[in-house]
């Protein structure tokens, strides 16, 4: 791990910013992933490499910003992180004095599975969020039957029938602020940037599901005394919205992973379908298009979803082999499941 990545670098910053950011997050996952392996077996040690760091600098503060919310956040047991972690630097040992840029993380097992990524989020009434272990487990053990019916807007005929619609725990709104795209790229772009596939897992959990909304905006309203928000439709130009419909039900499909309470994987189910609500705009140009807004329609879902085809992260270490091993969907559910002693 470069320490100018964990760092960063005094004086002019020479490392592109987004490209800090992207190998730190990379870095965390890669530590998420080896401390589950050994929270799953028996414990063990993470040899950390701070490649870069100066012989005299005996500070990890650094580090310490960098890991300890993630390596929290993997207690799922009820454990406290002082019971769970131990740091040293590797140099303490009489023997290993040379070796000043190594820190041990000593990592203690865990009384259930430890997953570095649940990859399924659940609706605030403002936001989406990672759900705890806890709230995950009870989820998963009240089995709960929805009617499994698709999310509607009733009364919404166009664009301009919006206008009373707002943000709700069923209701996502994202508001579209690129021009001439092309359908792929706009169906690519909903799952790459605007987190649809996220949002799909958080309604699915939902009685009723919910919708998703794409090319509408809040704007400040100024008819109150006070600060407050009414909605604009800012609409998407689609080319043609058979072919849009189909690629970005397709994308949906290959892009999250469906199963039931036992963990097994429903190959054939079908949770988001793409309506258009058609609108009017004095920017599109004659014949480029129709301006709509794009409705992601999520139905409730007797099981639950994942926004990635590998679904919950969780791992164990093979001993035998020294091999960090994926731990399968099923198993994980069983694991997961377990009362915790």
């Amino acid at each position: 791990m470069d320490v100018s990545y964990l760092y960063g670098t005094t004086g002019r910053d020479s490392i592109d910013r987004r490209k800090r950011r992207e190998k730190r997050e990379n870095k965390i996952q890669e530590l998420a992933k080896n401390v589950s392996a050994l929270r799953n077996t028996k414990g063990g040690c993470v040899l950390i490499h701070l490649a870069g760091l100066a012989r005299g600098d005996v500070f990890t503060g650094a580090f310490d910003e960098f890991a300890d919310v993630k390596l929290n956040n993997l207690i799922q047991d009820g454990s406290l992180f002082s019971d769970v972690y131990r740091k040293e630097r590797l140099s303490r040992h009489p023997h290993l004095q040379d070796f000043h840029d190594f820190l041990c993380l000593y990592v203690g097992a865990s009384s259930t599975v430890t997953t570095s990524n649940f990859k399924t989020k659940i609706a605030l009434d403002d936001c989406i969020i990672e759900p705890s272990s806890e709230t995950l487990r009870n989820f998963l053990k009240k089995r709960r039957q929805f009617t499994e019916t698709f999310h509607g807007l009733p009364g919404i005929k166009c664009a301009a029938d919006l206008e009373h619609v707002h943000e709700s725990r069923s209701i996502e709104i994202k508001g579209h602020f690129v021009s001439k795209e092309s359908d792929e790229e706009i169906a690519s772009s909903l799952l790459k940037n605007y987190k649809l596939a996220e949002y799909i897992t958080a309604f699915s959990k939902l009685e009723g599901g919910g919708s998703y909304l794409y090319g509408v905006n809040e704007i400040p309203c100024t008819k109150y005394s006070y600060a407050s928000k009414i909605l604009r439709p800012d609409p998407v130009v689609v080319r043609n919205q058979d072919y849009l419909r189909k690629t970005l039900e397709e994308k949906i499909r290959d892009a999250v992973l469906v199963c039931d309470f036992d963990g097994n994987i429903l190959t054939d189910a079908t949770v988001a379908k793409v309506h258009f609500i058609p609108s009017t705009s004095d920017h599109v140009i004659k014949d480029s298009g129709q301006p709509v807004i794009i409705h992601v329609s999520v139905r409730s879902v007797n099981g639950i979803v994942f926004y990635d085809k590998q679904g919950p992260l969780a791992y164990t270490y093979d001993t035998a082999h020294g091999l960090v091993t994926k731990i399968s969907i099923k198993e994980w559910m069983r694991m997961f499941l377990q009362t915790i002693e």
